[in-house]
């Protein structure tokens, strides 16, 4: 059953029409009728929101996917209201988007804590007044950071994240050989600090768990980590130079 409105022939003969033939510009016809009433179902989900940390323009967009993959389904033969079959659908889809966005949050605020404890302990370690920091220390601190980023993208065959021609695969070679020797260097750590490093940047276990596992204070598993960084730095520092 076809929803009653201003012009049921009309939104009857857009059905038959998409259903005898899928056409393109018919669909967009029932995309378009059909739009003020997603529109009214994001606007009373935006109402309910518990933050602002998603716009209304976002519920809108989750909103016409459901409301696309509603037109897409609906077999208008049967004895339902359109608005019926599609109300869920377009609810599901803002929800599903909306999961999505609290995830990407999650895994930002994870990210952005991962990268404020090694900052924090390798500004401790190297330069406690940052006010003060000399250029060599924020350099130091800079190196520290870097050798963390190339332990996280290592890997045990050597295939280049960018397969465009133009890069230089000399560079992406000798990038790759520095992440293994990390690696490698990392087995010769202090067993405190090999714990941190390895668990920290390979198994991206963050300060405070690792704390748990090593039962000690957060504040010392930043001081290994520091330690640990800048021992693996001046290692490197005294290998011959990659080939």
């Amino acid at each position: 059953m076809i929803d009653r409105g201003a012009s049921d022939v009309r939104e009857r003969t857009l059905w038959e029409d998409f259903h005898s033939c899928r056409h393109f510009g018919v669909r967009e016809e029932l995309l378009q009728l059909y739009e003020p009433f997603a529109r009214s179902i994001a606007a009373r989900m935006y109402r309910m929101r518990v933050d602002d940390s998603v716009s209304f323009d976002d519920y809108l967009q989750y909103a016409h996917v459901g409301l696309l993959e509603a037109v897409d389904r609906f077999d208008f033969n049967r004895d339902v209201a359109f608005s019926a079959f599609a109300s869920s659908r377009i609810r599901g889809a803002v929800l599903n988007g909306l999961a999505k966005e609290s995830e990407a949050a999650a895994q930002n605020r994870y990210w952005r804590s991962h990268v404020r404890d090694r900052v924090d302990s390798l500004r401790t370690a190297v330069a406690p007044d940052a006010d003060r920091a000399s250029l060599a220390q924020i350099a130091t601190i800079t190196m520290g950071l870097a050798l963390g980023v190339l332990l996280e993208e290592s890997r045990d065959s050597f295939e280049p994240a960018d397969p465009n021609p133009n890069n230089n695969p000399y560079t992406a070679n000798e990038v790759h050989q520095l992440g293994v020797a990390v690696k490698q260097l990392i087995v010769q750590l202090p067993e405190k600090e090999r714990v941190v490093i390895a668990g920290h940047y390979l198994d991206h276990i963050a300060f405070q768990h690792l704390a748990v596992r090593l039962s000690v204070t957060k504040g010392r598993v930043a001081q290994l980590h520091a330690q640990g960084l800048l021992r693996l730095r001046a290692w490197l520092e005294q290998k011959p130079k990659l080939d």
